[in-house]
């Protein structure tokens, strides 16, 4: 009992607690429900960018799902296949012969890893708490929630005339997970406390350990049964006001408290030599009280959450009533604008929740994960799916979030140098990345799937973040700082391109994850090729970043970029296919998928800018393959439509944005949580991080550039397609072209009938290439009714309003206070400087 009291006045809240309902629906930040959870994928999700917990907000048996960013299931492993180098060439000659089907029984046992797969991501623990009353709440009372404005989850409920609430938070300032029980009955706050390893709640599994640590802390622990393994250790520390709080066994125990207090803690041999004494050391020393803790967790959450607003207007009367699965049910028949609002904030949280600088990367889960052997291994798929996790990075005002990212390639690159040595001879210092990786950067190929693993070309998709990290920030440190990841990437395919009627192409290669009919044969179908279209696009604009990261920096690279211009010159040329679309391989197959959500020969257009209205034949050729692809049934899965929707954008088709959108919302969410329904698996996070930066592109682009020296001189243009379409004197300026100015598109893509159905709205906050910061506003018409465009670092920027193709003077002009007006306005800016601009 003194202990008790002791600790009560060290980290409670030594005031009485109020107990009310939530009332989530008059809140426009909240995920709420007034059911439990009745499977994992409906729990709601919070973390502190390393530890995860996914909250069901079962009544009387809470069971926390627990996941470590750093518990995989083992150490790394080198997976080179021995024999993969001495069939290369056999390889290589099978494809450019035609003999497909040959090769690609041949790729299957000596191109592929061996063994096949590397590490995957584990789940942890549950973290067990059982309450001592009733499982059923009465009156309707039960009611939680995810309140995505403090990053707080919540359960409330009242049993016979007592009311109890839980609060959950993962804290990145105090590295804990929390939970907070109080309830409006003096000493009605009786549980059990527990920590076990096996997820389902059965006979532990994989645990070494689990004993008490004096009266009020039970830690746990063991391996994940690999060799060379991972030890990890998780704990949980009980404090009460009022009533008694002890240990038997490995459970705490509360006995009728007023309030209770839960710390959790968890470490890996990854980051700790001791993984328990460091759980036990930073369970002790929590001194703060949980309102001091929560109070400095709301805080810095709601530093980066609080960057971006958006509005698209106004909810109905009946839609504000609505819990969230009664909204999601509702979505793809009737735009709620206050929902999409919801939707895009909560991918921007899922974000903040599992990407902090120190963390490891977030995997296709994020970092929660409830199966010892997830679907996909929940790894990094890097032929779209870890890429599109930091596509809302940058555009959404959360770039110092992309470290982790930044760190995955840097293992990668430095695991790869075997790789490229073992498998392809390339001993330049060259990296190569297939289509993924695990925690420990392992660069070999990944399974034996003919549609994806047989892709060499991940590194240049990679550091192409990079480089847009730097076009947003004006951060030349950064970007020279990783330069050498660029340059390693380039060296990789100056050593391992190879030549085929006239031109440098990849070989072997796949289009990623479509599939082709070889000449003469309509009904097998191959993946295995050489010089896919999408491997032009990603080197063309990894061989002319190093060309303008050279001259911006002065590096005085300038014999390697004399090389690679070489290269580039002989790389296969866009042709138009049979459907009149972008043509996809280097000659013009059939498709075998014509469906795929997977749009790899639209690179270039997104999440690249290379494919623009600058030059309409190769616009409409990629705007055609769009619009094949969904006439034939794409974007019909999560990650797929937040693609259509970031292309829809690059396209100026709201009307196909607004179908991708609706089918997410309305079709592709778990009902309670907003995830993803990534089935087979628990869910994929790619979407829920994808698609607010698809939904930006639809009000503010700043992809494409202003010469500023007269001669878009970056541009490749081979002669198949042409030159460009501008007929005045502005021409477009594109990667590898440091005289440039960028040009920030206000509204090109809003859907007229979303800004109808709110009356209106606007966004502040967003970032643009440059170094700017945009906020809009519109009418219920979609039209713009201001903009404030501010000048982080200085510069030079043009600012047009819709679709306009640079070159062209057809559009509405726009007008910023003495700076004069006109279809594309110039700003010279000051860093600091705001600048209001409306209509002409």
């Amino acid at each position: 009992m003194i202990f008790a009291l002791v600790s009560a006045l060290l980290l409670g809240q030594v005031l009485g607690q109020t107990v009310t309902p939530p009332n989530s629906k008059a809140s426009s930040s909240r995920l709420w429900s007034t059911s439990s959870a009745a499977t994992w994928n409906n729990s709601y999700l919070i973390g502190n960018g390393r530890l995860g917990g996914a909250v069901p907000g079962n009544i009387a048996s809470e069971l926390v799902y627990i996941n470590e960013d750093s518990f995989w299931s083992g150490g790394f492993i080198y997976r080179v296949n021995q024999d993969a180098l001495s069939y290369l060439p056999e390889l290589q000659q099978l494809v450019r012969d035609g003999r497909v089907v040959e090769a690609t029984n041949l790729a299957d046992i000596a191109y592929t890893g061996t063994p096949l797969s590397a590490r995957h991501y584990d789940t942890l623990a549950t973290w067990e708490i059982t309450m001592n009353h009733s499982s059923k709440a009465t009156n309707g009372s039960y009611e939680r929630y995810l309140d995505i404005d403090d990053a707080t989850s919540g359960v409330f409920y009242d049993i016979n005339g007592t009311a109890y609430s839980r609060e959950y938070i993962a804290s990145q300032p105090a590295g804990v997970v929390a939970v907070h029980i109080a309830s409006n009955t003096t000493g009605a706050v009786s549980l059990q406390a527990h920590i076990r390893r096996a997820p389902d709640g059965s006979l532990n599994r994989f645990e070494d350990y689990s004993r008490r640590v004096g009266n009020d802390t039970m830690v746990m622990g063991g391996n994940d049964a690999s060799y060379p393994g991972i030890q990890f250790s998780a704990g949980t520390r009980v404090v009460a006001k009022g009533g008694s709080v002890y240990a038997i066994g490995d459970t705490v125990v509360v006995d009728h408290a007023d309030e209770a207090w839960l710390y959790l803690q968890s470490w890996t041999t990854y980051r700790k030599d001791d993984p328990e004494a460091a759980v036990l050391s930073d369970l002790a020393a929590i001194e703060r009280t949980y309102p001091e803790i929560r109070a400095e967790h709301v805080t810095d959450y709601q530093s980066y959450a609080h960057r971006v607003d958006l509005s698209f207007g106004n909810s109905s009367a009946a839609q504000l009533e609505m819990t969230t699965s009664q909204r999601v049910a509702a979505a793809n028949s009737t735009f709620d604008p206050g929902f999409t609002s919801l939707f895009f904030q909560f991918g921007r949280y899922l974000l903040i929740a599992s990407s902090r600088n120190g963390t490891l990367a977030a995997n296709l889960q994020g970092i929660w994960n409830s199966q010892m052997d997830p679907f996909w291994g929940s790894k990094y798929t890097t032929n779209i799916n870890v890429e599109m996790n930091y596509w809302p990075a940058l555009v959404t005002n959360l770039a110092d979030l992309q470290g982790p990212l930044d760190d995955l390639i840097a293992a990668t690159r430095e695991k790869s140098k075997n790789v490229s040595a073992a498998m392809y001879g390339v001993e330049n210092g060259g990296w190569v990345l297939h289509h993924n990786t695990d925690m420990w950067g392992d660069a070999a190929p990944q399974d034996n799937y003919i549609y994806s693993t047989w892709w060499a070309s991940a590194a240049p998709w990679m550091v192409s973040h990079q480089m847009e990290k730097y076009r947003f920030t004006g951060d030349t440190t950064y970007l020279r700082n990783v330069y050498p990841n660029l340059k390693s990437a380039a060296q990789f395919f100056v050593g391992f391109l190879s030549d085929f009627e006239g031109y440098k192409v990849v070989n072997p290669t796949i289009s990623p994850e479509n599939a082709y009919y070889p000449p003469g044969d309509n009904t097998t179908a191959v993946a295995i090729t050489l010089g896919a279209t999408m491997d032009t696009e990603l080197l063309w604009e990894l061989f002319n970043s190093i060309k303008e990261a050279n001259e911006l920096l002065h590096l005085g690279d300038d014999a390697f970029v004399a090389q690679l211009e070489a290269l580039e010159a002989k790389l296969p040329p866009y042709r138009e296919n049979y459907f009149g679309g972008l043509q996809e391989w280097i000659h013009d197959y059939q498709e075998a998928i014509p469906g795929i959500d997977h749009l790899s020969p639209l690179w270039a257009a997104y999440p690249g800018n290379q494919i623009t209205s600058y030059n309409m034949t190769l616009f409409n050729w990629a705007r055609e393959t769009l619009n094949h692809r969904l006439q034939h049934g794409s974007a019909s899965g999560g990650w797929g439509t937040a693609w259509c929707t970031a292309l829809s954008g690059r396209f100026f088709r709201p009307d196909w944005a607004t179908h991708c959108i609706t089918h997410l919302l309305g079709t592709q969410l778990q009902p309670d949580s907003l995830l993803n329904n990534g089935a087979p698996s628990e869910f994929q996070a790619d979407a829920n991080y994808g698609m607010p930066a698809g939904m930006m592109e639809l009000l503010v682009q700043s992809h494409e550039s202003i010469s500023t020296a007269g001669s878009p001189s970056g541009y490749y243009s081979p002669p198949s397609y042409g030159g460009s379409s501008a007929n005045s004197t502005l021409t477009a300026a594109f990667t590898g072209d440091v005289n440039k100015a960028p040009l920030i598109r206000l509204l090109p893509a809003l859907p007229e009938a979303f800004a109808t159905a709110g009356g209106g709205g606007y966004v502040i906050g967003l970032r643009a290439r440059g170094g700017f910061e945009v906020g809009i506003i519109w009418d219920a018409k979609g039209g713009l009714v201001s903009a404030n465009i501010t000048s982080l670092i200085g510069g030079t920027a043009y600012v047009t309003l819709g679709d306009t193709p640079i070159g062209q003077s057809n559009g509405t002009a726009v007008k910023a206070a003495g700076t004069g007006s006109g279809v594309f306005l110039k700003l010279s800016t000051q860093a600091g400087q705001s600048y209001a601009v409306t209509k002409a």
